[in-house]
């Protein structure tokens, strides 16, 4: 077995090529994820290639780069194509972990490579008019086995919870498209019913900055 140290895996490289070809000529959502879910079928039952990944990021190896920042703790970036056409990114899950509820900037597709990843899909109630306002509810939960994939949509039509209910670790694998020019995601408390930015840690700072700024100058 060969470690992945400084460069992408042939593996990956070949999905990557395949899914530009492919994505780039294909406009229709339902169309991308129907790709994107025969294709990511064939990396997710591929565990000796995680079994590299995994260990190359424990031996200080290049790729994947654990150093780039991300929306989420758990997430490394595998590729992003240089249009931003698609984004393909791994997430490693420890006990009990889930991500906030939230919304998406473009189509994704999830799928575990271990088994007990749970998926819970929301639907927002209200007009999205309230400022910080929003009433959710739970449409739906499942739990997915290794290989198979679960996909969203962006906004509303997107909105969930994904985790890990079991005591072990899970990986998972995402393919996402060609994101919205919106610089966050949206998450929401539904016991406060409440709506809020999600952004990545370096763009939190600026944005929290210029909030600073302005209170600042509010107080001159």
């Amino acid at each position: 077995m060969n470690a992945v140290k400084g460069e992408m895996p042939e593996e990956i490289q070949s999905f990557c090529e395949r899914a530009g070809e492919s994505l780039g000529r294909l406009n229709d959502p339902d169309a991308c994820i129907a790709f994107a879910r025969q294709e990511l079928r064939v990396l997710l039952l591929n565990r000796e290639l995680f079994t590299r990944l995994l260990s190359s990021i424990l031996e200080g190896g290049t790729y994947p780069d654990v150093h780039r920042p991300t929306l989420f703790d758990n997430e490394i970036l595998l590729h992003q194509a240089d249009n931003r056409l698609y984004s393909l990114r791994m997430y490693v899950w420890g006990p009990g972990e889930y991500t906030p509820i939230h919304d998406h900037n473009a189509w994704g597709v999830i799928g575990p490579v271990t088994e007990g990843f749970e998926v819970i899909n929301y639907e927002r109630l209200d007009d999205g008019l309230t400022e910080g306002y929003a009433e959710v509810r739970e449409r739906g939960r499942f739990t997915l086995e290794a290989g198979h994939s679960a996909h969203t949509y962006p906004l509303n039509e997107g909105i969930h919870m994904t985790g890990n209910p079991t005591l072990g670790t899970i990986i998972t694998l995402s393919l996402y498209g060609k994101p919205m020019a919106r610089p966050y995601i949206q998450g929401f408390d539904a016991i406060n019913r409440r709506v809020f930015r999600i952004m990545s840690p370096r763009r939190k700072k600026t944005h929290l900055a210029t909030l600073a700024l302005r209170t600042l100058k509010s107080h001159a």
